[in-house]
């Protein structure tokens, strides 16, 4: 009952972390140091609830169970730090140091998330980023070049920075507000993968992939449905990353 009641309620989040991750173990493999990495990211996100409702930011109704939270967060940083040690003694360089930058931005995320900016842009970005960089270490335990990892998390970043814009776009487009901001950041996001393409050709293995999550964003952005879908909107990203994800196998070395 304590766990359902402190997972957290950004439902988005959920498909950031884990999607990357499972894609991650379909490309490459699944070793002992990446169940290490998947175990510390799932028990840090999950951490990020209990640890709003100790600080007040779910509320007063919320935090008066913040005797069991502080326990769900107790646990959860355990697991966390035991797991994150772990895939330190077990990782090479390479995952050693990723695993530092992963530490860093989750670090940043929690900062943003104790000042109460997490549902601001600054904080979906903050956790866009944090969320989908455990695929990084994991990619590389599995024997993945520094290069080509870094390049399937790019391909992460620019396709949930997307899908969460359009998402962000629909809510405004319900509240009647300026969308200036959004579609800015969307055309932004589309032109950077087809420059590099052009720029630098052998860009294509993961411009392709990140295709479906741009073109659902954009369908969101010139048809936004009505609020009461927001639901089935949610499924169909998932959908669309999935799309991408299975792109990602097959076409990213």
């Amino acid at each position: 009952m304590v766990v359902i009641e402190h997972q957290p309620k950004e439902h988005g989040a959920y498909a950031i972390l884990i999607i990357p991750v499972l894609t991650s173990f379909a490309a490459v493999g699944v070793s002992w140091v990446g169940v290490f990495v998947a175990a510390a990211s799932v028990a840090g996100f999950l951490a990020h609830e209990p640890l709003l409702v100790m600080i007040g930011h779910r509320g007063q109704r919320a935090r008066r169970s913040a005797t069991t939270a502080s326990r769900y967060l107790l646990t959860l940083t355990v697991i966390c730090i035991a797991s994150g040690v772990a895939s330190l003694i077990s990782g090479n360089v390479a995952v050693r140091v990723a695993l530092i930058g992963c530490v860093v931005l989750a670090t940043l995320s929690f900062g943003v998330a104790f000042a109460g900016r997490h549902r601001t842009p600054l904080g979906q970005t903050a956790g866009v980023i944090g969320l989908s960089a455990p695929c990084v270490p994991i990619l590389l335990a599995g024997g993945m070049g520094t290069g080509d990892a870094l390049k399937t998390w790019v391909v992460w970043l620019l396709g949930f920075a997307a899908t969460t814009l359009a998402v962000r776009s629909v809510i405004a487009f319900q509240k009647h507000r300026n969308r200036m901001l959004h579609w800015t950041g969307l055309t932004a996001i589309s032109v950077f993968p087809l420059s590099m393409f052009v720029w630098w050709m052998d860009a294509n293995d993961w411009v392709l992939p990140v295709i479906p999550m741009v073109l659902a964003s954009w369908y969101l952005m010139i048809q936004p449905p009505p609020a009461k879908r927001l639901k089935q909107i949610g499924w169909s990203l998932v959908g669309a990353t999935v799309l991408t994800a299975i792109s990602v196998v097959v076409v990213i070395p």
